[in-house]
């Protein structure tokens, strides 16, 4: 009976370090591919922003801020900002957004002449 125990602390510990080593990859894999997409311009305009609160038990302190834009196309691009930009970043404004991948670079907003 001893020896079963034994047997079935054994895999449930291989699952947690196979599961734990998934986890790993997974996010080096999302990193590598977000850095590695060229960087991007298009027309836009800043149509919404909202904050979340994270779970506490996450290590993510503070809240997180989005803005979403609209582009030319049509296509919505809600990308995660920082909490400078997302206190002054203005609703209905165009401006040239920067991004890469699903990263905020920047947005200059049109000057008014």
């Amino acid at each position: 009976m001893g020896s079963f125990f034994s047997f079935l602390a054994m895999i449930v510990f291989f699952v947690i370090l196979i599961a734990f080593i998934v986890t790993i990859v997974r996010s080096g894999t999302e990193t590598y591919h977000r850095s590695t997409v060229p960087p991007a311009n298009a027309q836009a305009r800043a149509v919404s922003k909202r904050t979340e609160t994270p779970p506490e038990h996450t290590k993510i302190k503070g809240d997180l801020h989005y803005v979403t834009f609209t582009l030319d196309d049509g296509q919505q691009l809600e990308l995660t900002v920082s909490p400078n930009e997302y206190e002054t970043m203005e609703f209905d404004v165009e401006g040239e957004l920067y991004y890469q991948g699903t990263r905020f670079l920047s947005f200059e907003p049109k000057k008014i002449l």
